[in-house]
């Protein structure tokens, strides 16, 4: 394919000048400001930028724009902003509708003489500490600010056409077309005829003086107002096609044109205008408290210049070659820059000419390396000179150059690293001269590319960049892999990290010290003495990014540029500065930078911007307005008294920063609750705290610049959570004389109910030895021994031993029991059954017995009252089967249910109506225990243990209605283990 050769025009450009304009940045904010219509702006005393657009007001704090919400309007669009001597922000609409600012809304200012309504055109106003002044085409009406009544309406003389009516202070100053000057204060409150008549004019306030000039396409003389005598100027020299707009003032001697075409610094005195904002629309221009310019148009949004001495070269207007991708100075007139579309251009900073050179566009310019002995610049596209767009010759020289002394080019490229013969010379491609340089013949090798030369080749291996020493007794190469330095005797170095990591560099540099400074693409920049690492800047430690792009060294300090920003770094101290900040800068994308003896200059993808080493002067005070406090909806003044069921507070604040508004943070303390500073983002504006306990608290807060550039004034909030009534000593007294009352009430209550309690024991302890006494009562004791003496009487030795071990088992089971109200279900059965192999070999073999036992739990883990059943049991043995003749049966069941335990008793005997009548007869038997004393015992139970114990009592018939037995239901209720041992 044929080469593509640029032909810039005439080939060769010496005089053709492109200007240079300030360094402007474009505001993109489509979700905060959508629209690109602004009128006005105004920068107010806290900070605050406003902008009157098509959409309404918005406030902006370097971070977000606010909408600011009408209560009453007839159009969104506002304009003719101002801010009154009490710092309330004014603008009007265009259907003369007046607003100011009243708690973040736009409140409707309404008059009530019905003169101004009637009005057909209001020119404008000036709200001044206690007077709304309003300009209509005729007539100046003065008005009473805290009520809207009219003071007075100063007629005029004649039909005026009043242009422009503004205030400078308190000093309200209008102008008539016909001549006619009005001055508030004054001796006397008139209009005032001069010679000088302008059509359509506008005025504007410096703060020192009153300027004014006619807009739109005239270009008569300017004048300025002092004390109400109008003095004429020279006119602004702007061409005749321009149409002017507004007039702006941003200092005492910053004087702007607004026009069509673009904004002009304009010089009152000498009526020099100088074009500095070009080729937009342009309403306005103010400057913010930090030193930035706003410039404000009709019809594509808003624009900011952090600083006016940043000037921005246009080298090429073409699509894409004003995208610099890198800078070197030449000399003090000249730099050369190559762009990202291969595009090398020589640039004559004074007089601002371009000499273009016909290298064919293809990659980007990624080196350019100066010879100054023979005056050639090289670079990857070629080699050219200053004198001619001609290219002495075209070839790829890989990513980096350097020259010895044969004048041997040492190329690092993408696939090794070699030496060529002076390619200037007459035999180009021949072997280098390696006379005198023992390191060439070690490395000596053959031409891949070429049969039979030899040339010397370092290393088959991507290299990125080569630096030839102060010295140029070595040079060093940055290889994908290794850093190496090569010496011309014959020693080749690897230079590595401690405990020999590698080192991979992107970028070399040596300093004036011969420190050798080595960027990274992501461990940043390293520092080298003697071929070791003796310090590491990264982000860690201030660098704003660890991909070092480019380094230098100025007055013995260490410009690093990173993919983030460029720096300064002081070796000595370690402090880095962020330089793009300090020059207005910040959000710059820098590809690369060079630094002329007098100026910086910065390769961008805008163009070639260019500083004179002059950064903005240092506000170090951030703006901070006051704290809002906020309490269950209410605004709180300092000092206040929060109840103390009201206890949450909020806090807003809001911190002005323009300069890198994310480098913004703030540190806050709330004395009474925190004992240390905590940090909060950028982009946080409320503090919350919730139930607060009651106590002096105030809130500490400040804002600050992360690079520790600037910083605000502490602010302070103070206030108090009082205490609940609770917490009142007069209530604190009557608590503690009603706590005492309850006390006593309750020690009174609770001994009385321990001794009901503790009655309730010994009671049911003396029922419990009634049921002893019962078990081992001597007729029962007698009844045993009896029975052992028939078994003895029969030789039924086994029996006996049966019968006493049974005996001794009962006795010492029933005194265990004595000392226990509780115990499981297993021992009770244990009992019983004891008590009626007792029985049962009193009645030998008339007597059957039989247990049943469903359980869903172990019997171990039922607890049941102490000898509660065993009396039941008694009572059916000796009442109800020891009378009856024939087959005796008891039958005992144990059947567990969800709520307790259901057990039944049942006999055959004689009855209970029967055994009444036996017992009747035989007085003098001992007595079993009583069905009375039985119901006793379980009311005792219940009572102390706050359970129900119930039982029924049945008499069994046949049909003839004869007595069948006896059958008990006996429910005792579900126990815990714990209380067993109460």
């Amino acid at each position: 394919m044929k080469r593509l050769f640029l032909s810039v025009y005439m080939i060769f450009l010496f005089g053709l000048v492109k200007a240079q304009f300030p360094y402007t940045q474009k505001f993109t904010y489509p979700a905060q400001l959508p629209t690109q219509v602004v009128y006005d702006m105004l920068s107010d005393n806290k900070g605050y930028i406003w902008l009157a657009t098509d959409k309404g007001l918005f406030r902006f704090n370097g971070r977000a724009f606010v909408k600011i919400p009408f209560d009453n309007t007839s159009m969104q669009s506002v304009s003719y902003l101002q801010q009154d001597s009490e710092g309330n922000i004014w603008c009007m609409n265009f259907y003369k509708e007046l607003f100011s600012i009243k708690n973040d809304t736009l409140r409707n200012y309404y008059f009530t003489d019905k003169r101004i309504v009637n009005e057909s055109v209001i020119v404008n106003y000036v709200a001044t500490k206690q007077h709304i002044w309003l300009a209509s085409l005729e007539n100046l009406y003065q008005i009473d600010k805290s009520t809207g009544k009219t003071i007075k309406k100063i007629y005029s003389p004649e039909y005026l056409g009043i242009s422009s009516i503004v205030k400078n202070g308190e000093e309200i100053v209008a102008y008539g077309a016909k001549g006619w000057i009005f001055k508030y204060p004054a001796k006397k409150e008139e209009w005032i005829k001069t010679p000088f008549k302008y059509n359509d004019t506008r005025m504007m306030s410096s703060g020192k003086f009153i300027y004014g000039a006619q807009i739109g396409k005239m270009r008569l003389p300017a004048f300025i107002v002092q004390n109400g005598v109008l003095k004429l100027t020279k006119p602004f020299n702007i061409p005749e096609e321009v149409l002017v707009f507004h007039f702006a003032s941003t200092s005492e001697s910053e004087q702007w044109i607004c026009t069509q075409t673009g904004a002009y610094l304009w010089n009152i005195e000498t009526g020099n205008a100088r074009l500095v904002f070009p080729n937009q629309s342009i309403t306005d221009i103010v400057k913010d408290y930090q030193g930035n310019y706003w410039i404000s148009t009709l019809d594509n949004g808003l624009f900011v210049c952090p600083s006016l001495n940043n000037k921005l070269y246009t080298i090429n207007p073409s699509a894409g070659f004003d995208n610099i991708s890198k800078v070197t100075t030449i000399n003090n007139d000249t730099v050369v820059v190559g762009s990202t579309k291969g595009m090398l251009t020589t640039f004559n900073i004074k007089s601002e000419s371009r000499l273009h050179y016909k290298l064919p566009l293809a990659t980007e310019i990624q080196f350019i390396t100066y010879d100054s002995i023979d005056k050639n610049i090289f670079t990857n596209r070629g080699i050219v000179n200053l004198k001619s767009p001609d290219p002495v010759k075209v070839d790829d020289y890989g990513k980096s150059i350097i020259i010895d002394h044969k004048k041997n080019l040492i190329v690092a490229s993408y696939n090794r690293t070699y030496v060529l013969n002076n390619q200037l010379g007459n035999q180009p491609k021949e072997t280098p001269d390696t006379t005198g340089i023992p390191l060439y013949s070690h490395y000596m090798k053959n031409n891949i590319f070429r049969k039979g030369l030899r040339i010397p080749i370092f290393r088959n291996a991507r290299s990125t960049k080569i630096l030839l020493s102060k010295t140029k007794k070595y040079f060093w190469i940055a290889y994908y892999d290794d850093l190496y330095r090569y010496c011309f005797s014959d020693s080749t170095i690897v230079v590595r990290k401690k405990n020999n990591q590698k080192l991979i560099a992107r970028t070399l540099y040596e300093t004036s010290d011969y420190f050798l400074l080595a960027g990274t693409s992501n461990e940043g920049l390293y520092v080298i003495e003697h071929d070791k690492v003796i310090k590491r800047f990264h982000t860690g430690n201030g660098l704003k990014s660890n991909n070092v792009i480019g380094v230098h060294e100025r007055n013995g300090k260490i410009w690093v540029n990173t993919d983030e920003s460029l720096q300064i770094i002081d070796i000595k101290s370690g402090i880095i500065t962020n330089l793009l900040d300090e020059y207005g800068l910040g959000g710059l994308t820098v590809n690369d930078f060079s630094l002329h003896p007098d100026k910086l200059l910065l390769a961008t993808t805008s163009g070639l911007v260019i500083n004179a080493y002059r950064g903005k002067p240092v506000n170090g005070i951030i703006y901070f307005p006051a704290i809002k406090a906020i309490s269950n909806g209410l605004e709180l003044t300092m000092n206040s008294s929060l109840p103390a069921d009201k206890n949450n507070i909020s806090f807003y604040f809001d911190a002005i920063q323009y300069k890198s508004p994310t480098n913004l943070n703030y540190r806050y303390k709330l004395v009474g609750l925190d004992t240390s500073w905590k940090a909060l983002s950028y982009n946080i504006g409320t503090l919350n705290f919730y139930r607060l306990t009651p106590g002096s608290y105030d809130l500490n807060i400040q804002a600050y610049d992360i690079n520790g550039i600037y910083e605000s004034d502490l602010k302070s909030f103070p206030f108090k959570v009082l205490k609940p009534f609770w917490q009142q000593w007069w209530f604190i007294i009557l608590m503690t004389c009603f706590s005492i009352g309850v006390a006593y009430i309750f020690l009174k209550f609770w001994s009385k109910r321990l001794m009901v309690r503790q009655g309730l024991k010994e009671r049911l302890f003396k029922s419990q030895l009634v049921a002893i006494r019962s078990q081992m009562n001597p007729h029962f004791i007698y009844n045993v021994l009896n029975t052992v003496q028939g078994l003895l009487y029969d030789n039924r030795k086994t029996e006996v031993g049966n019968l006493l071990g049974n005996f001794s088992d009962l006795m010492r089971k029933t005194l265990q029991a004595s000392d226990k109200q509780l115990q499981s279900l297993r021992e009770e059965i244990e009992n019983i059954t004891l008590y009626l192999e007792l029985e049962k070999a009193r009645f030998d073999k008339d007597f059957e017995y039989t247990l049943e036992v469903k359980l869903q739990d172990d019997s171990s883990d039922l607890i049941i009252p102490s000898m509660l059943l065993q009396p039941f049991v008694e009572n059916a043995v000796k009442h109800g089967l020891m009378h009856k003749a024939g087959k005796k049966e008891l039958s005992i069941k144990f059947i567990q249910s969800e709520y307790g335990l259901n057990i039944y008793v049942e006999d055959n005997g004689i009855g209970r109506k029967q055994s009444m009548q036996i017992n009747q007869r035989n007085k003098n038997k001992p007595q079993s225990f009583a069905t009375k004393a039985i119901a006793e015992r379980i009311e005792l139970f219940n009572r102390l243990y706050k359970l129900k114990i119930t039982h029924d009592v049945v008499d069994r018939y046949d049909e003839l209605n004869n007595s069948m037995g006896t059958a008990i239901h006996l429910f005792i209720p579900n126990y815990d283990k714990e209380q067993i041992n109460l």
